[in-house]
Protein backbone atom coordinates (compact mmCIF):
# COMPACT_ATOMS: atom_id res chain seq x y z
CA UNK A 1 0.00 0.00 0.00
CA UNK A 2 1.54 3.09 -1.13
CA UNK A 3 1.33 6.01 1.28
CA UNK A 4 2.25 9.82 1.50
CA UNK A 5 3.74 11.79 3.97
CA UNK A 6 1.01 11.58 6.75
CA UNK A 7 1.02 13.35 9.94
CA UNK A 8 2.42 12.14 13.25
CA UNK A 9 1.02 9.83 15.81
CA UNK A 10 -1.30 8.18 13.12
CA UNK A 11 -2.01 4.40 14.06
CA UNK A 12 -0.01 1.79 12.70
CA UNK A 13 -0.71 -0.05 9.58
CA UNK A 14 -1.62 -2.43 8.34
CA UNK A 15 -5.08 -2.19 10.44
CA UNK A 16 -5.56 -4.47 13.54
CA UNK A 17 -8.79 -5.85 12.97
CA UNK A 18 -7.65 -9.04 14.97
CA UNK A 19 -11.08 -10.47 17.03
CA UNK A 20 -13.15 -7.21 15.78
CA UNK A 21 -16.15 -8.17 14.18
CA UNK A 22 -16.75 -6.64 10.81
CA UNK A 23 -19.66 -5.93 8.79
CA UNK A 24 -20.63 -4.60 5.33
CA UNK A 25 -24.17 -2.79 5.55
CA UNK A 26 -26.43 -1.50 2.91
CA UNK A 27 -29.82 -0.19 2.69
CA UNK A 28 -31.33 -2.91 -0.11
CA UNK A 29 -33.41 -5.89 0.23
CA UNK A 30 -31.58 -9.22 1.37
CA UNK A 31 -31.97 -10.68 -2.13
CA UNK A 32 -30.20 -8.03 -3.39
CA UNK A 33 -27.61 -7.92 -1.47
CA UNK A 34 -26.96 -11.60 -1.47
CA UNK A 35 -27.16 -11.53 -5.04
CA UNK A 36 -24.28 -8.79 -5.11
CA UNK A 37 -22.15 -10.62 -2.94
CA UNK A 38 -22.13 -13.27 -5.08
CA UNK A 39 -21.42 -11.31 -8.34
CA UNK A 40 -18.73 -9.84 -6.38
CA UNK A 41 -16.75 -13.48 -6.63
CA UNK A 42 -14.25 -13.71 -9.42
CA UNK A 43 -15.00 -9.90 -9.64
CA UNK A 44 -11.03 -9.46 -8.60
CA UNK A 45 -7.81 -11.24 -9.79
CA UNK A 46 -6.42 -13.05 -7.23
CA UNK A 47 -3.31 -14.66 -6.25
CA UNK A 48 -3.88 -16.44 -3.33
CA UNK A 49 -7.66 -17.20 -2.88
CA UNK A 50 -9.33 -18.17 0.29
CA UNK A 51 -12.86 -18.66 0.69
CA UNK A 52 -14.66 -16.74 2.80
CA UNK A 53 -18.25 -17.51 4.19
CA UNK A 54 -20.49 -14.44 4.67
CA UNK A 55 -23.44 -14.11 6.54
CA UNK A 56 -26.24 -11.89 5.79
CA UNK A 57 -29.44 -11.42 7.34
CA UNK A 58 -32.01 -8.57 7.27
CA UNK A 59 -32.22 -6.31 10.60
CA UNK A 60 -35.05 -7.11 12.35
CA UNK A 61 -34.84 -3.29 13.78
CA UNK A 62 -34.59 -2.08 10.26
CA UNK A 63 -35.63 -4.72 8.06
CA UNK A 64 -35.01 -2.22 4.79
CA UNK A 65 -31.12 -2.66 6.03
CA UNK A 66 -29.11 -5.69 5.10
CA UNK A 67 -25.72 -6.48 7.19
CA UNK A 68 -23.23 -8.89 6.04
CA UNK A 69 -21.28 -10.58 8.27
CA UNK A 70 -17.30 -11.16 7.56
CA UNK A 71 -16.10 -14.31 9.11
CA UNK A 72 -12.61 -13.12 9.96
CA UNK A 73 -11.34 -10.16 8.88
CA UNK A 74 -10.28 -9.77 5.18
CA UNK A 75 -7.73 -7.43 3.43
CA UNK A 76 -8.64 -3.62 3.53
CA UNK A 77 -9.30 -3.65 0.24
CA UNK A 78 -12.23 -6.35 0.22
CA UNK A 79 -13.56 -5.44 3.18
CA UNK A 80 -14.14 -1.20 1.67
CA UNK A 81 -14.34 -2.72 -2.07
CA UNK A 82 -17.34 -5.46 -1.01
CA UNK A 83 -18.93 -2.97 1.01
CA UNK A 84 -18.83 -0.48 -2.41
CA UNK A 85 -20.52 -2.88 -4.19
CA UNK A 86 -23.22 -3.32 -2.30
CA UNK A 87 -24.68 0.00 -4.07
CA UNK A 88 -25.00 -2.08 -7.07
CA UNK A 89 -24.10 -1.26 -10.51
CA UNK A 90 -27.22 -0.46 -12.25
CA UNK A 91 -30.50 1.07 -11.18
CA UNK A 92 -32.80 -0.94 -8.72
CA UNK A 93 -30.06 -3.14 -7.84
CA UNK A 94 -28.03 -2.40 -4.32
CA UNK A 95 -28.44 0.52 -2.26
CA UNK A 96 -27.65 3.75 -2.08
CA UNK A 97 -26.05 3.98 1.82
CA UNK A 98 -23.70 1.62 2.50
CA UNK A 99 -21.35 1.60 5.87
CA UNK A 100 -18.42 -0.59 6.56
CA UNK A 101 -18.23 -1.29 10.25
CA UNK A 102 -15.63 -3.36 12.36
CA UNK A 103 -16.95 -3.98 16.13
CA UNK A 104 -14.03 -4.15 18.69
CA UNK A 105 -13.83 -7.60 20.86
CA UNK A 106 -14.68 -6.16 24.57
CA UNK A 107 -10.71 -6.42 25.87
CA UNK A 108 -10.39 -3.81 22.71
CA UNK A 109 -13.62 -1.44 23.09
CA UNK A 110 -11.44 1.39 24.05
CA UNK A 111 -10.00 1.70 20.81
CA UNK A 112 -13.59 2.35 19.57
CA UNK A 113 -14.95 0.62 15.99
CA UNK A 114 -13.66 1.39 12.47
CA UNK A 115 -16.60 2.41 10.55
CA UNK A 116 -15.88 3.78 6.57
CA UNK A 117 -18.52 5.09 4.05
CA UNK A 118 -17.94 6.38 0.58
CA UNK A 119 -16.68 9.58 -0.44
CA UNK A 120 -20.47 10.54 -2.12
CA UNK A 121 -18.22 13.98 -3.69
CA UNK A 122 -16.17 11.35 -5.60
CA UNK A 123 -17.48 10.99 -9.42
CA UNK A 124 -15.90 8.26 -9.86
CA UNK A 125 -17.60 6.02 -6.73
CA UNK A 126 -13.74 4.62 -5.81
CA UNK A 127 -12.87 6.16 -2.50
CA UNK A 128 -14.03 5.80 1.02
CA UNK A 129 -13.61 7.95 4.25
CA UNK A 130 -13.16 6.21 6.86
CA UNK A 131 -12.27 6.68 11.19
CA UNK A 132 -9.87 4.31 13.16
CA UNK A 133 -9.03 4.86 16.76
CA UNK A 134 -9.81 8.39 16.11
CA UNK A 135 -8.06 9.32 12.52
CA UNK A 136 -9.45 10.23 10.14
CA UNK A 137 -8.56 8.46 6.89
CA UNK A 138 -9.18 8.99 2.91
CA UNK A 139 -8.75 4.93 1.02
CA UNK A 140 -8.67 4.95 -2.94
CA UNK A 141 -9.65 1.79 -3.93
CA UNK A 142 -7.67 1.95 -7.09
CA UNK A 143 -4.18 1.70 -5.92
CA UNK A 144 -4.87 1.03 -2.88
CA UNK A 145 -4.08 3.92 -1.20
CA UNK A 146 -4.10 4.86 2.07
CA UNK A 147 -3.78 8.59 3.48
CA UNK A 148 -4.35 9.62 7.05
CA UNK A 149 -6.64 12.99 6.83
CA UNK A 150 -6.10 13.70 11.06
CA UNK A 151 -6.98 13.18 14.38
CA UNK A 152 -10.71 13.79 15.08
CA UNK A 153 -11.65 14.98 11.78
CA UNK A 154 -14.80 13.52 10.75
CA UNK A 155 -16.94 12.90 14.26
CA UNK A 156 -18.36 9.30 14.19
CA UNK A 157 -22.21 10.30 12.92
CA UNK A 158 -20.54 11.32 9.88
CA UNK A 159 -20.30 7.64 8.89
CA UNK A 160 -23.82 7.28 9.51
CA UNK A 161 -25.01 10.01 6.61
CA UNK A 162 -25.22 9.18 3.03
CA UNK A 163 -25.74 11.01 -0.34
CA UNK A 164 -25.86 15.21 0.31
CA UNK A 165 -25.31 14.44 4.33
CA UNK A 166 -28.90 12.77 4.51
CA UNK A 167 -29.18 10.93 7.36
CA UNK A 168 -29.84 7.13 6.63
CA UNK A 169 -31.29 5.96 10.49
CA UNK A 170 -28.61 2.99 10.73
CA UNK A 171 -27.79 2.83 14.09
CA UNK A 172 -24.95 0.52 15.33
CA UNK A 173 -26.95 -0.62 18.31
CA UNK A 174 -29.02 -3.13 15.90
CA UNK A 175 -25.45 -4.95 15.49
CA UNK A 176 -25.43 -5.25 19.56
CA UNK A 177 -27.18 -9.32 20.11
CA UNK A 178 -26.47 -10.89 16.48
CA UNK A 179 -28.09 -14.00 18.25
CA UNK A 180 -31.27 -11.93 17.79
CA UNK A 181 -31.23 -11.44 14.46
CA UNK A 182 -32.64 -14.28 12.22
CA UNK A 183 -32.82 -15.42 9.30
CA UNK A 184 -28.75 -15.62 8.74
CA UNK A 185 -28.05 -17.01 5.16
CA UNK A 186 -24.28 -18.13 4.25
CA UNK A 187 -22.61 -17.34 0.60
CA UNK A 188 -19.30 -18.22 -0.12
CA UNK A 189 -16.69 -16.41 -2.15
CA UNK A 190 -13.03 -16.45 -2.75
CA UNK A 191 -10.92 -13.71 -2.24
CA UNK A 192 -7.11 -12.51 -2.16
CA UNK A 193 -5.84 -14.22 1.23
Amino acid sequence: MRMPKEPDGHPELPFDLEGYTCFSLINCPLDQARQLVEEYDGLCALEHPQPFTLSLAALPAAPDWTAVRWPRPASLFDLLNLTMWLMGYRAGLGGENPIFAALPPAERAAEGPMLARPEYDNPFGDEMLGLWQGWSFDYQLPGQTLRWIGEDTFPMEYFFQGRGYSETGFQLEWLEHLERIPGWVQCTILLEG
